[in-house]
């Protein structure tokens, strides 16, 4: 047989068309825009399934005719087999298992992907190849990551600014920065640390003789295009990943310049990428906070993160807790001084934290095992580096580069289920193993006897079909769900067959909590709007029949227990309203309306004296509800002076705890300073809200430096004739509630007096932002919650700003960490 006969035959035996099916579906998900989102969602999510199933395919096939796998060789193999047991102990003693088989199934189909793409790679003809297909495949991402976040992102933001010209670009605004086509900032980031030292070599490779579209300039260009890309993500993590870039390329530099004295462009490039990198104003703020020794805003949310993921580790630490656990378990070992930060998630930011949670000690084995091959073949890099052609040792250091610079993002995020970063970084793995492979010579391993080898393939094939009859009822209800919340768009609304489609959901996939959730709040939704009692009664019913049965598959969800416990409050069974409140006060303390439930539920019970007390926490974390104009009424109106007494007792005892030069002191003194100008002391005028405070005390005294929405208020409350108009030129709500607000101030002495007294509710409702993407289910609508904030209209619009943001107050949270508890043990011996 001759070398050609021989390679044509091999040829045949290599599985190309699953391999290439492999490569579209790898392509389509990478280009597919906001596809890490839409990978939850019918149908795509059938897709997503299908392209990790295929893979699996290849893998067999392969095994099938060569009757061997090509192993990745020299320790690597043994990552896999770890991470392969890993998988299989977590998974079956996860307290979540059925998550933990559709995950991962998933990640199977990643590692499968591995053998026979090494086995392909065996030339280096075939390793440019790849190489090249990424290369363009990055040329397209940015393509279409400039041209979506300019045609759906700035170029509207600028049509939307009154000058019509360039928007005030505020890098803290989630909304301007660069999410395409991935669905988020840190995801494009990710990819183009992946990619990026690729497009590199391609453009240092290319031949002055080439074609422009394979020429040096072609690629200069992608690779600048790349960087204004990565730019414009704002992503804390990719410019950490680009700057650490910076380091082994500067040491590479000053050994080559000093060995043959090359010229100085090479450093300009260096000093491009840095100020590429340190351009990002979140990370330099970053950073600032990090040497400063404080959290700070910007750091808070990841250390909160990291802080769940420790815990769920190190509760679960010999078997983890099953891959697709971490939403399921989050909020019960979220601390909960955490405040509203970092609420409710689905993956924990860090790639080692991630693997910590789900896998426990074995995950981190698998990272650090994997990390220090890494580490030790490029120490050990004249054992296979010397044997290589010259343009592949330029590939085994691009690759080294990229998978340093997407491994420092790692630790800021996770991303390796995005089929797009996934898919990149387990290409260039296999890449850089085949590099290692051939660097040494290493020759494949002998074949199996046919009938071993067909034998694993049967058992293959087994596994497939059985994972494939457990996965069909799974997307039959997700693609009823479907069905049924494409009712509730019709117009009118489609009320039967959307109960029709998701109580079938429920029944194919039993285990799911987000069916009988979504069903609970849509049955509530609908009973608290129904006029006919009965059909209130029946609707409100159901609601909390699925909610329980929600609670029972998810029973650390927040959401469940909040929502439960109003629908229970409305029906007036107030012990199990109180319990309820009780359990969601557990899991998110912070969260506005659970202590007011609890208290609300606590009168239903004569409870006075442990209502009072959940009522003082309710306000001591969200002061602003002691304006409300709820408590001039029943049933919180004789509650009113007890709370308002007890809050400001303690917010002065934490004034005097917490140094005011702290976050969390100047939140506190702001807080008791306007506690005490509500009960009509002033504050001293050395103090920077006197200049609002002492004017709507007594609005003779207003002072010249008052500011200026200060000033147009009081001169409306001097001038009846022209109040209305006086206030639309600094109102920004409803022309009712202006009307509202207009009237209620005829007659009032002052405008403390009217805010106290008079002043008009405003209802707020508050919708469940993310609870499909945490959910990870998106077909659904998102929530909003059956509670309803009754605020002091003028105080939430107007006087807004004298009011200090509590979104995070670590030490506020602490404080009252200790009443809480106190609270909910009492409340649980009730009997």
């Amino acid at each position: 047989m001759t070398a050609r006969h021989w390679g044509e035959q091999a040829a045949k035996q290599e599985g190309i068309l699953l391999g290439l099916l492999t490569a579209v579906g790898y392509a389509f998900f990478t280009l597919l825009p906001d596809s890490h989102s839409l990978m939850v969602a019918w149908p795509w999510v059938l897709l997503w399934q299908a392209a990790l199933g295929v893979p699996l395919l290849w893998f067999l096939q392969v095994l099938a005719y060569q009757r061997r796998v090509q192993p990745l060789g020299n320790g690597f193999d043994g990552v896999v087999l770890l991470l392969l047991l890993a998988l299989a102990i977590s998974g079956t003693l996860s307290a979540f298992p059925n998550q933990a088989r559709w995950y991962g199934w998933a990640l199977l189909g990643g590692i499968a992907v591995l053998y026979p793409l090494g086995a392909w790679l065996r030339t280096p003809e075939r390793r440019w190849q790849i190489v090249r297909f990424q290369g363009y495949l990055t040329a397209l991402v940015i393509l279409v990551s400039l041209g979506l976040w300019v045609g759906t992102t700035i170029a509207p933001a600028i049509f939307a600014t009154p000058q019509g010209l360039t928007p005030h670009f505020n890098v803290d605004t989630l909304e301007l920065r660069n999410w395409a086509p991935f669905g988020h900032q840190n995801y494009v980031a990710g990819y183009l640390l992946l990619a990026l030292p690729l497009v590199g070599l391609l453009a240092i490779e290319a031949e002055a003789t080439q074609p422009w579209w394979r020429s040096r300039r072609f690629w200069m260009a992608v690779l600048l295009l790349g960087l204004v890309t990565l730019y414009t993500t704002f992503s804390r993590g990719g410019g950490l990943g680009l700057l650490a870039m910076v380091i082994p390329l500067g040491v590479g530099w000053i050994w080559h310049y000093r060995r043959q004295r090359r010229s100085w462009w090479g450093f300009l490039a260096l000093a491009g990428l840095a100020v590429v990198a340190l351009a990002n104003e979140r990370l330099r703020r970053s950073l600032v906070a990090l040497f400063q020794g404080g959290q700070g805003s910007e750091l808070a949310y990841r250390w909160i993160t990291s802080i769940v993921g420790w815990r769920m580790g190190a509760a679960h630490p010999f078997s983890g807790n099953g891959l697709g656990s971490v939403p399921l378990w989050y909020q019960y070992y979220r601390p909960g001084w955490a405040g509203r930060e970092a609420e409710w998630i689905y993956q924990l930011h860090s790639t080692p934290v991630q693997l910590w949670a789900e896998l426990g000690l074995w995950g981190m084995a698998v990272f650090l095992l994997g990390v220090g091959l890494l580490v030790y073949w490029g120490m050990r890099y004249r054992r296979w580096w010397l044997g290589l052609e010259q343009r592949e040792q330029r590939l085994a250091i691009a690759l080294y580069l990229a998978l340093w610079g997407y491994g420092v993002l790692s630790l800021t995020d996770f991303q390796l289920d995005n089929v797009g970063i996934g898919g990149l970084f387990l290409i260039e793995l296999t890449l850089l193993t085949t590099l290692i492979r051939t660097g040494q010579g290493q020759t494949p391993p002998e074949r199996l006897q046919a009938r071993w080898a067909l034998s694993l393939v049967g058992v293959g094939l087994g596994i497939i079909l059985v994972m494939v009859g457990w996965l069909t009822p799974i997307h039959r209800a997700w693609a009823s769900s479907s069905e049924g919340f494409l009712a509730l768009l019709e117009t009118p609304p489609d009320w039967n067959r959307f109960t029709e489609k998701l109580f079938h959901a429920q029944e194919l996939a039993p285990w799911e909590p987000y069916y009988p959730l979504q069903l609970g709040w849509n049955y509530g939704q609908r009973g608290m709007m129904a006029d006919n009692p009965e059909a209130r009664t029946n609707l409100l019913h159901t609601a909390m029949v699925q909610l329980e049965k929600g609670i029972e598959l998810s029973p650390y969800s927040e959401f469940a227990y909040s929502n439960l416990a109003w629908l229970y409050w409305r029906d007036g069974n107030f012990g199990a309203a109180a319990q309820t409140f009780a359990k969601a006060a557990q899991l998110v303390p912070a969260k506005r309306g659970n202590f007011l439930g609890l208290g609300l539920a606590l009168i239903g019970e004569n409870q006075l004296q442990l209502a009072t007390q959940a009522l003082t926490l309710e306000v001591l974390r969200y002061p602003l509800f002691i304006t409300s104009p709820a408590w001039r009424v029943a049933p919180l109106a004789p509650f009113y002076q007890p709370v308002l007494t007890a809050v400001t007792e303690r917010y002065r005892q934490l004034a005097q705890d917490i140094s005011s030069d702290r976050p969390s002191g100047a939140y506190v003194h702001q807080v008791l300073t306007l506690l005490r100008w509500w009960q009509g002391e002033l504050p001293p005028d050395n103090n920077s809200l006197t200049a609002w405070l002492q004017p709507l005390a007594n609005p003779k005294k207003a002072a010249s430096n008052a500011p200026a929405t200060l000033q147009i208020f009081l001169k409306a409350w001097d001038d009846p004739n022209r109040r209305r108009d006086l206030l639309a030129s600094i109102w920004s709500g409803s022309p009712e509630q202006l009307e509202q607000i207009v009237r209620s101030m005829a007659g009032q002495p002052t405008p403390l007096a009217w805010l106290r007294s008079a002043a008009p509710a405003v209802a707020i409702t508050y919708t469940r932002a993310g609870f499909g993407v945490n959910s990870r289910h998106i077909d659904g609508p998102q929530p909003t919650d059956f509670f309803i904030a009754i605020d002091n209209l003028p105080m939430v619009t107007l006087f807004a700003s004298l009011w200090p943001d509590s979104y995070f107050v670590p030490e506020l949270d602490q404080a009252l960490e200790g009443d809480r508890q106190r609270l909910l043990a009492a409340v649980d011996q009730i009997p």
